[in-house]
């Protein structure tokens, strides 16, 4: 687990909520603290959907942020700044995959679950890492690839940061 700061957050917030940046992203959970608290779960509810559009959202647990982006982007656009939100996104399947295939062979994609926290508080804009098992294990190479991964996604898409100590 490691934790980032964000330092330039008008671009950080343009990029996450005005870009593709983040969309293969899926959502955990979104909390925006406006003139109201609204929550949104991010499970997908499959009842919800015709049986054409099964197919689309079959093998899928949760929503992409790519989904849910405009709708959080309605809640927080304005002149004010809100008082807080927290997004905690998962790593999408075929990421996930790809970082297990390159980094941990003793590890099953379904085994864990890669997680990001976007956090905005007092002022503050922190992301943190996290990586949680179904099963129990010693073995730490896929949390420091987790832990590596973020760092090199920010700098990819021009983000500025800093690591907390």
């Amino acid at each position: 687990m490691i934790a980032i700061k964000i330092t330039q957050q008008k671009d950080f917030m343009g990029k996450l909520l005005t870009t593709d940046v983040f969309d293969s992203f899926l959502v955990n959970d979104a909390t925006i603290e406006t003139f109201n608290t609204f929550h949104i779960d991010g499970k997908i509810h499959k009842n919800f959907y015709s049986e054409d559009d099964k197919e689309i959202i079959d093998n899928k647990e949760y929503s992409s942020w790519k989904t849910l982006r405009p709708t959080c982007f309605d809640l927080i656009k304005g002149k004010r700044t809100p008082l807080g939100f927290k997004f905690v996104f998962y790593l999408n399947d075929e990421e996930k995959n790809k970082l297990i295939s390159e980094h941990d062979n003793s590890i099953l994609p379904q085994q864990v679950s890669l997680g990001l926290n976007i956090k905005y508080s007092n002022g503050e804009m922190i992301l943190t890492t996290g990586t949680a098992f179904n099963i129990f294990t010693l073995d730490k190479e896929i949390e420091k690839a987790w832990d590596s991964y973020i760092p090199s996604f920010l700098d990819k898409n021009n983000i500025e940061y800093e690591i907390m100590t």
